[in-house]
């Protein structure tokens, strides 16, 4: 009978999957600009902590090429979640290849392994969770304040015009699910096979 390669158990292939769906969700929201979103006359705005969007015909800012650079970005509060979520981003999807050539190579996870990987994605949710509550935290801006953003009424964890847009919402999503992956990375290593003495699982 063929068994498969992977020492993955039950728990692990749980693992490997949520760090997947993780390490795409949270880039993916992070891409795109639609963090903050008003509508104004079927047209849209939309702004994350690097890019702006004004006067879209979509949701789904996909055409936009308005990228600030980082001395240019509206507060010190979205310059540290760019920041912090572009190197959590990059944990992420380290341990995502991880996971993935785990379902490949039998005896990649041993304990260093595993104690590596459990960390980097402790880290990189670590760093999201902090980002997204970080980020409302730059609200009080001139440039967020501006009529065709989120109005005068905005300020510090004060949305003003704007509502919370779906990109932003999928970050949101994504830390939950790497957090929940980072969770069960923790768990006690368990042997796979008893008379296999390096084949570890998370």
């Amino acid at each position: 009978m063929v068994r498969c390669c992977s020492s993955y158990t039950l728990p692990a292939y749980v693992w490997a999957v949520l760090s997947i769906v993780a390490a795409f969700m949270c880039p993916f929201g992070l891409y795109f600009s639609n963090w903050l979103e008003r509508e104004e006359g079927g047209r849209y705005n939309s702004a994350s902590s690097f890019r702006l969007c004004l006067n879209e015909s979509s949701r789904i800012s996909v055409s936009c090429d308005s990228y600030l650079t980082f001395g240019d970005m509206y507060s010190a509060e979205w310059q540290a979640v760019t920041l912090m979520m572009g190197i959590g981003a990059c944990f992420l999807v380290l341990v995502a290849l991880m996971a993935i050539f785990g379902f490949c190579v039998r005896k990649l996870f041993n304990k260093t392994v595993v104690a590596l990987a459990a960390t980097v994605q402790v880290l990189g949710v670590i760093l999201f969770s902090v980002s997204v509550v970080v980020f409302p935290a730059g609200m009080n801006t001139v440039e967020v304040q501006n009529r065709r953003l989120c109005g005068p009424s905005a300020d510090k964890f004060n949305l003003g015009s704007c509502e919370l847009g779906w990109a932003f919402i999928v970050i949101i999503v994504g830390t939950v699910v790497g957090l929940v992956a980072s969770a069960l990375s923790w768990t006690p290593l368990r042997w796979r096979d008893r008379d296999d003495s390096h084949s570890y699982s998370i």
